[in-house]
């Protein structure tokens, strides 16, 4: 029976290899090469700067907004004149072209997702100005997929994103986790342009400008207090619906996509796509293409496949074959994929004030695009945004080898959206950190994660006083091999899930407000900590207690610095290996992040008592 079941495999195998070098493929060009300038949105400030002629108003295009506006207001004024005029400009027409192509595949795939949660069926635009429908889109501050989710907000909407799968990227998946967060954001403001706001910039920007504009809840009147990307999201918005919608009167015509409808099927057990290649002879651009959260040559148990129409039936034929055959060990490769970056805007929005940073009822701020992003013209494709750094991690890792770095293999669950969940990795690995258990916190079930912005002003040395861990954890769980960060980098802290609510917060409290509230905390790890001293205390034998000598001779002695004008604790920390900011806090008593005087003496290192 065994003999015979190898038998098979070696027919099959040698059918395969025969039946594609006699009929060799063609792989098609991707159709989402774009150029990621055309996704970007320009401020007016941009896009007018050199234009000084007026805009030119038209009773006629303010008509047929009207006629086409359905439950999301289609307000006409210059500001979405001045969009309708870059979208209908001849320079731009190939590019709305394509999305008109595109929308013909993904808006039939968004339109009933956005019903079931009662989300008007025009939000489909949002998609275009997000992405141009280019699932691969990708922003350099780590926003991914046709409706561009960052990696915390996509977890926290139930989208898995590991080594294998960026659902991010599924416009199915995608567009169910955006239509909740608009749903969410609708019921928030009462207000669909306002929603749209959120989406682009966070509901904190949003109730900040609300704030500013006297509590007004019309967008118009909050615009001017809003970023400059995002007082051009909702003109931008509506001049796409507009232009979408009338193409055909400015001789813009849809452009035909040559490729087959699909189908989806899931794949019950792991294949891999070299043998769906083979077998079904599908070349692999169309598979990549068809499949954008597919990351590598592996297809996980439970992937929902796109496979073109005509290859359904031969797949549910040999599909027991390819599982089959896919049990055996294979080299897994990532997938070459159409790089798709959308550059920055060149105006620069000035630093939120951390004063000004607060929520309205409570109500956290689900920011899909930091505010100030994280930046660099010299680097298109290492550019190291949080995204690109989780990404690394998981690539680090090989089927049937040691782990490098220990990072959560599978990142989301159903049950608790709003929080990263802890690895599933059973190794666990010593740890020589003071104050932690020898189990990684990563590694620990009882730990959940808060995606923290990195602000103006911030540095891992204050960030990890004001969460009670050390530099060398925050640099582990973020794959961060030196002490640069920068603004609106997201970092992962993993915090005990009884501490989780004193520490979620922080991402929207002003440094000052930080340093009193984390010096006011005593963590679940700080109170089992102590316990465990005051239980070892109390079976000291009352020699060991009343003996000066012995308690004399467990004393730690410490070298000390004499700080000089300027330094902080964070510099002083990097001057000596292997001491963090919160070995100086806690060795010298600090409750918080102490001003420091020239002349000071710091304890900074244990040495060997004499």
């Amino acid at each position: 029976m065994r003999l015979s079941k190898f038998f098979i495999l070696y027919i099959f195998f040698v059918f395969l290899s025969c039946s594609f070098s006699i009929k060799a493929q063609t792989s098609p060009p991707s159709q989402y090469k774009d150029v990621g300038s055309e996704i970007r949105i320009p401020t007016e400030e941009q896009l007018f700067k050199d234009d000084p002629d007026p805009v030119v108003m038209s009773a006629q295009i303010a008509v047929r907004l009207k006629k086409i506006q359905q439950i999301i207001p289609l307000d006409y004024n210059e500001h979405v004149q001045k969009y309708i005029s870059y979208n209908i400009n001849p320079k731009r027409k190939e590019h709305v072209e394509k999305m008109l192509g595109r929308s013909k595949k993904f808006f039939p795939i968004f339109e009933p997702i956005l019903a079931k949660y009662g989300v008007p069926d025009e939000m489909k635009y949002l998609a275009v100005i997000e992405s141009a429908l280019n699932p691969f889109a990708l922003s350099r501050a780590g926003a991914s997929g046709p409706w561009q989710f960052m990696y915390s907000t996509g977890l926290r909407y139930d989208l898995n994103i590991s080594k294998r799968v960026d659902e991010r990227r599924d416009p199915y998946l995608a567009c169910d986790a955006a239509a909740r967060y608009l749903k969410e954001m609708y019921d928030f403001y009462g207000s669909w342009q306002l929603a749209i706001a959120s989406y682009n910039c966070g509901a904190g920007n949003v109730n900040r400008a609300i704030k500013k504009a006297g509590g007004s809840m019309n967008f118009w009147d909050i615009r001017q207090y809003l970023p400059a990307e995002t007082r051009a999201y909702v003109p931008i918005y509506i001049a796409m619906v507009y232009t979408m919608k009338y193409a055909n009167k400015y001789d813009i015509s849809a452009l035909n996509i040559d490729r087959e409808a699909t189908q989806r099927v899931t794949a019950r057990q792991k294949l891999t796509v070299i043998d769906l290649e083979k077998a079904l002879e599908i070349p692999r651009q169309i598979i990549i293409d068809e499949n954008p959260s597919l990351l590598t040559t592996t297809v996980p148990a439970d992937f929902i496949l796109n496979l073109p129409a005509s290859k359904i039936t031969a797949f549910n034929q040999l599909q027991d074959s390819l599982y089959l055959i896919a049990q055996n060990p294979v080299k897994e490769q990532k997938l070459i994929v159409p790089n798709v970056v959308i550059p920055e805007n060149k105006v620069t929005e000035p630093s939120p004030n951390p004063e000004d940073c607060d929520t309205i009822n409570g109500k956290d701020d689900f920011s899909t695009k930091p505010i100030v992003k994280n930046t660099n013209p010299e680097k298109e494709d290492k550019d190291e945004t949080f995204y690109q750094k989780v990404k690394n991690v998981f690539s680090s890792k090989e089927e049937g080898k040691p782990e490098k770095k220990t990072t959560p293999s599978k990142t989301n669950t159903k049950d608790d959206w709003k929080n990263i969940p802890t690895s599933d990795a059973s190794k666990k690995q010593k740890n020589t950190e003071p104050n932690v258990s020898t189990q990684l916190k990563e590694d620990n079930s009882s730990y959940k994660t808060i995606a923290y912005t990195v602000k103006k002003g911030n540095n891992l040395g204050n960030i990890a006083s004001w969460f009670h861990c050390n530099v060398k954890e925050i640099r582990r769980w973020n794959n961060i091999s030196g002490n640069t960060i920068n603004i609106g980098d997201e970092l992962l802290i993993y915090v005990h899930k009884n501490d989780y609510k004193k520490f979620v917060r922080f991402n929207y409290l002003s440094t000052s407000i930080k340093d009193d509230l984390s010096s006011k905390i005593t963590t679940q790890e700080e109170a089992n900590d102590a316990a465990k001293a005051k239980d070892q205390n109390d079976k000291t034998p009352i020699i060991d207690k009343i003996n000066p000598v012995k308690i004399l001779s467990k004393k730690d002695c410490f070298q000390k610095h004499t700080v000089k004008s300027g330094e902080t604790l964070y510099g002083i920390a990097q001057k000596y290996d292997e001491v963090t900011v919160q070995d100086l806090m806690q060795w010298n008593g600090f409750k918080k992040t102490p001003i420091l005087h020239k002349g000071d003496e710091l304890k900074v290192r244990k040495i060997k008592c004499k």
